[in-house]
């Protein structure tokens, strides 16, 4: 044991050394030398320089710690390979763990690692499964397609106008019966799926926001949206709504709910109502024989908020029906026509 480590004290002595006696080589003043070699009795004399000698040392200390360098740089460079690629395999199997547990049907590789086989089973199912999202996605594109194209007859017969669709899209309820006109632009969308369904998306929630149902039940219609003449005389007018007669009760609902804004008599349309809804619309109920709603109440399709009556400029029991977007009259008829398939659909 002694003898052991006696020999390895000298070892580190030496190691230690080592650079003393590198430095005394390079340092050390070389003199000129002479070899004589004798051969069949014949002397031979070679000379050997100090500057010889020195450039030959000096050159073997520079080689010999180039070799070195390059071995210790050699394994630093071979260590960090094998970490990184411990790292790149730990990596890989944690993809491939995350992979599996995320779906039931890829192949389960809890408590062993992963070899080429399994990499390439993972390979055949993500392809698979990619080929299915891809035929989902056609077939998704086609059906947004189609329905987007039947709800865009329905938008366009509603009779909105684009401003209109504007002030609805702008999700803020702005405007009313007598509000400025403004615009609101459109933005567009990339990708066939992604720009379908933004569309379609769009679509439904116009259609959505209007009203869906008609305030009487059993009614006939007296006077249509539009041009007309007016009933107690004059020249002919823009009727800015439909006057509907009732043809069995006389109670009024709202058309969607709302708050009531108007509840009281309003200009020539005597006992009026008037009900703001999202996105800027508002419903007009007027000629109402009594009011049983007041202003700033929330209300729904389901309450009554009067009886059709003959007050105001009226010739008779009725309602006039009016819907505006932003200000904008629109043709309730149509309207209610247009939103009552599509909210009817979504429920």
């Amino acid at each position: 044991m002694l003898l052991v480590l006696g020999v390895i004290r000298e070892k580190f002595a030496r190691i230690m050394n080592f650079p003393a006696v590198v430095k005394l080589l390079w340092k050390r003043e070389y003199h000129d030398s002479r070899i004589i070699i004798e051969q069949q009795g014949d002397l031979r004399y070679f000379s050997v320089t100090g500057r010889i000698q020195r450039n030959v040392v000096r050159g073997a200390i520079v080689l010999g710690f180039s070799a070195i360098a390059g071995i210790v740089f050699l394994a630093i460079a071979s260590l960090i390979l094998m970490l990184g690629n411990a790292r790149l395999e730990r990596s890989h199997n944690e993809i491939y763990r995350a992979l599996v547990g995320s779906a039931s049907d890829l192949p389960n590789s809890e408590g062993r690692e992963i070899n080429q086989e399994d990499m390439f089973e993972l390979a055949d199912s993500i392809r698979e499964r990619d080929h299915e999202i891809r035929d989902l996605v056609a077939k998704s594109s086609v059906s947004l397609v189609e329905e987007n194209s039947s709800l865009k007859a329905r938008l366009a017969g509603s009779s909105l106008s684009a401003k209109a669709i504007g002030v609805i899209q702008a999700q803020a309820p702005i405007g009313g019966f007598d509000s400025p006109r403004t615009s609101i632009g459109y933005s567009q969308s990339s990708g066939l799926l992604l720009d379908e369904a933004k569309k379609n998306r769009a679509l439904k929630d116009v259609l959505n926001a209007l009203p869906a149902v008609m305030p009487m039940k059993d009614f006939s219609i007296s006077s249509s949206f539009g041009m007309r003449t007016h009933p107690l005389g004059g020249p002919s007018k823009f009727h800015m709504g439909v006057d509907l007669v009732p043809g069995g009760g006389d109670e009024i609902r709202p058309a969607k709910a709302g708050k009531v804004v108007v509840a009281h008599e309003y200009q020539n349309y005597g006992n009026t109502v008037i009900i703001r809804h999202d996105r800027g619309i508002e419903t007009l109920y007027a000629h109402l024989a009594v009011i049983n709603v007041h202003e700033g109440q929330d209300v729904d399709i389901d309450t009554v908020i009067g009886l059709a009556g003959n007050t105001g400029s009226s010739t008779g029991k009725h309602l006039h029906f009016e819907i505006a977007v932003g200000g904008y009259p629109v043709d309730p008829l149509k309207v209610i026509e247009a939103a009552y398939h599509v909210q009817k659909s979504t429920k």
